[in-house]
């Protein structure tokens, strides 16, 4: 064969594999991109006529009366009922800085939360303590809880290193590779409310007494444009009834920016819900002021027409309204996890 003839079959061979690669690649992304596009949304309708939902799940790390009361007096004085999460017993692990905080066990603390249920808020539970809790602890804690505020708590929210945590960690996600992914980069800690073999387990009881557990938080305001399907029930996690997402507004700062009138104005134009995962404890009060611009942020919300009620009367709501959360779809759960797994990656913990 003629070299010049040879080099242009060479040539030819090489830009068919490099085609056909092209063409796997562009499969490969066109499906990747179908199963990753957000789910189909629309715009739901609220009681009273409002135009959106807006709540706020407050995680008591660090917690006093001290420095999480003047937000709540703000919130109380512009109408805004959101849940705050308690422990009930005192930390018995002070070398993790976020097991620090008053519990339910300080008369003056628990006599605090007592007059926000009064007032309209929900309480909410974030474990027993901060520190590991065993199975013993954590049920005379929920009789502790039940006794002080004449009931269960309905939300829960897991607390950081906890061993007790219930589908925590890696345990969080369903499909493999996104889950090997996550115990290859991410956190590599084992966590036992849900293993029955465990002497942390008490998923039996959670699953008797809550209804509402928080999975994923996401970098985004409205959380049925995320998931229209939540809250939903997970088979694969047979201890909660319902789980939900929030929206990530971890400290001042975070939760300022969350709050900003664009984000606003897109809230209402969505007829979205927002249920903000935040610290209360985080900044938010300084010299027993709040901070000037959250105060801007939260009478700007307040004066717009939303549904301002805690986290639980809002999921009873939405469980009320298509479509049917108690089977996820498979591309809905894939979706939520490579965006959660993906905002991980990008911005670190939350």
């Amino acid at each position: 064969m003629e070299p010049a003839k040879e080099n242009g079959n060479n040539m030819m061979t090489k830009l068919l594999k490099l085609t056909g690669l092209l063409a796997v690649v562009a499969v490969i992304i066109i499906v990747v991109g179908y199963f990753t596009l957000p789910p189909d949304y629309e715009s739901l309708a609220f009681p009273g006529g409002k135009s959106f939902a807006f709540t706020i799940c407050d995680d008591t790390d660090l917690s006093t009366v001290d420095n999480v009361k003047p937000m709540y007096d703000l919130l109380h004085q512009l109408g805004l009922r959101t849940t705050k999460t308690v422990w009930v017993l005192p930390t018995n692990d002070t070398t993790n800085w976020a097991n620090r905080g008053e519990t339910l066990s300080d008369s003056a603390y628990a006599a605090f939360v007592l007059e926000l249920k009064a007032k309209g808020f929900e309480i909410g539970y974030h474990g027993s303590r901060g520190g590991n809790s065993r199975r013993d602890e954590t049920i005379q804690a929920l009789s502790q809880f039940r006794d002080l505020l004449g009931e269960y708590p309905r939300v829960y929210v897991n607390h950081s290193m906890n061993a007790e945590n219930l589908y925590w960690g890696a345990d969080k996600l369903s499909i493999w590779p996104i889950r090997t992914l996550y115990e290859l980069y991410m956190d590599d800690e084992d966590f036992f409310g849900n293993d029955p073999e465990s002497e942390y387990f008490w998923g039996d009881i959670a699953a008797e007494h809550l209804d509402y557990v928080v999975s994923f938080s996401f970098f985004e305001t409205n959380m049925a444009k995320v998931n229209p399907y939540m809250p939903y029930h997970d088979p694969e996690k047979p201890y909660v009834k319902y789980w939900f997402h929030t929206a990530e507004g971890r400290d001042m700062e975070a939760f300022n920016e969350l709050l900003s009138p664009t984000n606003l104005d897109r809230l209402e134009q969505e007829g979205g819900v927002c249920i903000v995962y935040t610290h209360l404890a985080y900044g938010f009060v300084k010299d027993g002021m709040v901070d000037s611009v959250t105060q801007v942020r939260l009478r700007d919300l307040a004066s717009r027409n939303g549904w301002f009620v805690p986290t639980s009367e809002i999921l009873d709501y939405l469980r009320s309204q298509p479509p049917d959360g108690e089977k996820l779809p498979y591309r809905q759960r894939l979706y939520l996890e490579l965006r959660w797994m993906w905002e991980k990656l990008w911005h670190g913990s939350s």
